[in-house]
């Protein structure tokens, strides 16, 4: 039997989360699992944790992308299976799975749930679960935080910061080769290679994303002029950017991107300008159960 390791993201100690917290106690003393409890301080703190347990685990994350993005670094191509309990400040890939955030019911539904492999992308010499954007997206993982946003949805703090930098941003130059094939080179406003759907509080630029189907999906909106932004709105909010004659949607399994600037990888920014990206497939066990689109 596997041992139940759950890992709390130290900023998660809500309320909520407490209360979450004691019914997983007090479920696995009752089923009588082996279990134990451990709050992340910092990335080196959950890949220490999670590197010490030797024998084959269920690991519970209850935070959001940045610490599931810790946990596939170190738990890729291993026997240990992870469940995700969506409680941080980036949810997106969580909306590959859940129609709702009711984490109260997804703990208590993966205990009948067997885990599942899914892709991961591999990005140089890191990983990336959810989305690695480029342009316009890249700028603002470095900005979002700048004002003081969390009085309002995550999605519309981001749709903020679009408003506010698209008007001060350098459009860069992509080249994008895809499985050998040169798709794009020139100025893009947005550019984003996916495992998954989401991002930025729940943008959809790539709705045909599947977290098993051994493709990358990429989404290349090129450079317009600046003051077309509002009435090209409706379709990024609506998950249609496909209706943007700018846009480009492709799907493979091996990318390589040269940008002047760098690229954010589920929320977390790399400074890297020369970036290969490749589908591992069935790389990660997920015991969630994927929502069907």
């Amino acid at each position: 039997m596997k041992k139940h390791i759950v890992l709390i993201n130290a900023n998660a100690h809500t309320r909520k989360i407490k209360k979450l917290l004691a019914e997983m106690e007090d479920t696995f003393r009752k089923q009588h699992f082996s279990y134990a409890f451990y709050t992340t301080k910092d990335t080196d703190n959950a890949i220490h944790i999670m590197q010490t347990q030797k024998e084959p685990c269920r690991f519970y994350i209850c935070g959001g992308d940045g610490t599931l993005h810790q946990a596939v670094h170190t738990l890729l191509h291993t026997a240990h299976e992870v469940v995700l309990l969506p409680c941080g400040t980036g949810n997106d890939f969580s909306r590959m799975l859940y129609d709702h955030k009711d984490v109260f019911a997804h703990f208590r539904k993966s205990l009948n749930q067997q885990a599942q492999a899914i892709d991961i992308l591999q990005v140089n010499d890191t990983q990336c679960i959810n989305a690695a954007c480029f342009a316009l997206d890249h700028d603002i993982a470095n900005h979002v935080h700048d004002t003081n946003w969390h009085l309002i949805p995550r999605k519309l703090a981001y749709l903020m910061t679009v408003l506010r930098r698209i008007f001060v941003y350098s459009y860069p130059i992509l080249s994008i080769t895809l499985d050998g094939e040169k798709i794009f080179e020139g100025k893009a406003i947005f550019a984003t290679c996916n495992n998954a759907r989401f991002y930025g509080g729940g943008f959809c630029m790539t709705p045909n994303a599947l977290l098993q189907d051994g493709k990358m999906d990429i989404c290349i909106i090129e450079g317009f002029s600046r003051w077309k932004i509002i009435p090209k709105c409706p379709a990024l909010l609506t998950k249609q950017p496909q209706k943007l004659k700018e846009c480009h949607l492709y799907q493979g399994k091996e990318a390589i991107i040269h940008t002047n600037q760098g690229v954010n990888l589920d929320g977390e920014i790399y400074q890297d300008q020369d970036v290969h990206i490749k589908v591992l497939p069935q790389a990660f066990q997920l015991v969630n159960e994927l929502k069907s689109f």
